[in-house]
């Protein structure tokens, strides 16, 4: 007996070694992959990151180009025709005027040498000695022979901002189309990405190593081969030497990783991460895996209990994981020979909104449509769900997609996509996948909002301000437009400084923020010059009381270098409509006259044009 007891227990113990072996190896091997996955989506985030800056910085380029492009074939038809140096100068006018209103802040305006004249569509007069021909943004034009030149990009040592032109050779030979754009929206973006302890350094580089925007403003415009630091000019040559998007360093003993992206021919968006900081969370892993491997050890040791359950955590585990790195987390795969619905990826979720029923799909995809969207969007959902028409929308494409706001407020992109069909051409799989979005809506929603907002003042452009006005117009709503200019602005200028001038423009603004409703359209037009629309208000006595109050908000404006002196408005006011033809422009006309009108006072001063008043005056 004790034999036979002792070869049982040499027969356990073997089972317990091999088996201990075994799911020790095939646990670490998990953990391995896990550690693979996680880091390979780490990387992939960064990536993503780099790609989504570079092309930001190819957008926030495309205007300028696109300008100078179109510019640069009216200026070639003008020399074409003959047209004279007023007729040029009046067009780059007119262009710079549409250009400031769409660029903001971002450009000071189109100019050009046209047949042997500078001409400047921002009314800049250069000095005597001003030789265009020996400007850069000229013999770049030159060099580029016809196409769009990006000239080398320069700190403006007034404003302390990175700047560039954007120039394009016409068919002359000669005469060149130039516009001048300021990059300091590159440039926040670096200081943005400074901001996250990952990041060690951000840059914006030429291809010849010329810093365009860097998270260190002190590196901007220097050659970061012979200025940067040690640890850029090391991974600078590196990127030079290869093609690749990441790579990892190490320098000084520590370690970094660098992800590279063209943002055009000439540059590059590089973004160097601290490396242990970066994979920090991968340690969590090593430890999670000795523990379960020891906890496995144990429990074999202890006659296998709960192997089977440790097994399961470890599988439950990975389809986690699985599911956070996949894009699609939900995805139903539909029979449309059987009409039946699976679910490939999912959730209970998934399974309560079908119901628990599998079957008769074509009927109940619209009511699956009506349950996962939010009231505003429940009828486009479900004429997209609707798999009764499936056939027809898919005839001559293989994805149909739609973006809707879910039952909880997210934005959601879901998508039908063919995986065969029959001999006819019928589908016969498809799968429908669902996608968050909403961190995507967010982030656009917010690049908009900066677009569309004054940078100085904190009001909505010229741009998105008439864009409002004439969209609540087609809407037929009433109300009366205000144009409002500060009086002697450019004494105030020349008198106490340009600085000062910022800070009334600023004061004004905020006093119509204070005096307007929250539903009023207020922004501003450019310089000094105000537009607001107070839908609703159809009287003088009531719009009177308006610009009253304005009035004593601006009274007490208070800025201390003004030494006293009193800001005044001269107000413009015309009510819509006036007429059952009314429009836009002759409101705005209506308006301007009225200011024009008010100029004329001695202080703060209204006047209302009515459409009559028009009439007479022509």
């Amino acid at each position: 007996m004790g034999r036979e007891k002792f070869k049982f227990n040499k027969k356990i113990f073997a089972f317990s070694s091999a088996a201990m072996l075994g799911i020790t190896l095939f646990i670490g091997g998990v953990f391995c992959w896990l550690y693979s996955v996680s880091k390979k989506n780490i990387v992939q985030k960064w990536q993503t990151e780099t790609m989504q800056i570079a092309q930001e910085v190819n957008f926030y380029m495309k205007m300028p180009v696109d300008a100078v492009a179109f510019s640069a074939v009216t200026l070639n038809d003008m020399m074409l025709r003959g047209k004279p140096h007023s007729i040029a100068g009046e067009y780059l006018i007119k262009e710079t005027a549409i250009y400031s209103a769409i660029i903001s802040e971002n450009t000071t305006g189109v100019y050009a040498f046209y047949r042997g004249k500078y001409l400047d569509g921002s009314g800049w007069t250069p000095p005597e000695d001003y030789k265009p021909k020996t400007r850069p943004w000229y013999i770049d034009a030159l060099k580029a022979g016809g196409k769009i030149a990006l000239v080398k990009p320069y700190l403006n040592m007034q404003t302390f901002k990175m700047m560039m032109s954007v120039s394009q050779l016409l068919n002359d030979g000669e005469s060149v189309v130039s516009m001048d754009i300021f990059l300091d929206g590159v440039q926040q973006r670096m200081l943005d990405l400074k901001k996250n302890p990952l990041v060690a350094e951000s840059v914006v580089l030429s291809s010849d190593g010329y810093v365009v925007a860097h998270s260190n403003e002190e590196f901007l415009a220097t050659d970061l081969y012979k200025y940067g630091t040690n640890e850029m000019q090391v991974i600078g040559h590196k990127i030079l030497k290869s093609d690749s998007k990441m790579f990892e360093t190490k320098i000084h003993g520590k370690k970094y990783a660098v992800f590279v992206e063209n943002i055009n021919s000439d540059w590059k968006t590089i973004l160097v991460l601290n490396s242990a900081k970066m994979y920090r969370s991968l340690s969590l892993i090593y430890i999670i895996s000795a523990l379960v491997i020891l906890a496995v050890i144990a429990v074999i040791f202890a006659m296998l209990f709960n192997i089977n359950c440790k097994y399961e955590e470890a599988e439950e585990l990975r389809k986690e994981v699985q599911a956070v790195a996949d894009i699609y987390p939900t995805v139903l795969k539909i029979n449309m020979k059987s009409d039946t619905v699976s679910i490939l990826r999912g959730n209970k979720r998934t399974e309560s909104l079908l119901g628990g029923d599998f079957t008769n799909f074509s009927v109940r995809a619209v009511e699956f449509g009506e349950k996962i969207a939010i009231e505003q969007s429940k009828e486009m959902v479900k004429n997209f769900m609707d798999a009764r028409t499936l056939n027809e929308r898919l005839e001559n494409i293989n994805s149909l997609s739609l973006e809707f706001m879910d039952e909880n407020s997210r934005w959601i992109r879901t998508r039908y996509i063919v995986v065969d069909r029959e001999v006819s051409g019928r589908v016969f799989h498809l799968l429908l996948a669902f996608e968050s979005i909403d961190e995507d809506r967010k982030r656009q929603e917010k690049l908009r909002k900066r677009a569309e907002t004054d940078m100085m003042t904190g009001v909505r452009n010229r741009g998105s301000g008439e864009a409002m006005v004439k969209k609540a117009m087609a809407e037929g709503r009433k109300g009366m437009f205000c144009l409002l200019d500060a009086d002697k602005f450019k004494s105030i200028n020349d008198t106490f400084g340009h600085s000062v001038g910022d800070k009334v423009i600023i004061a004004i603004a905020k006093c119509m923020e204070k005096t307007f409703r929250g539903s009023d359209i207020v922004f501003r037009l450019g310089g000094d010059e105000f537009a607001a629309f107070s839908e609703g208000v159809a009287s003088k006595e009531i719009g009177e009381k308006i610009v009253a109050r304005l009035f004593e908000n601006i009274d007490k404006i208070d800025i201390p270098e003004l030494q006293g002196r009193k800001i005044s408005l001269s107000v413009g006011a015309s009510f819509y409509p006036a007429t059952r033809e009314d429009s836009f422009e002759a409101m705005y006309k209506r308006a301007d006259r009225g200011t024009y009108e008010s100029k004329k006072q001695t202080g703060n001063a209204l006047t209302f044009r009515a459409q009559e008043e028009d009439g007479a005056a022509d």
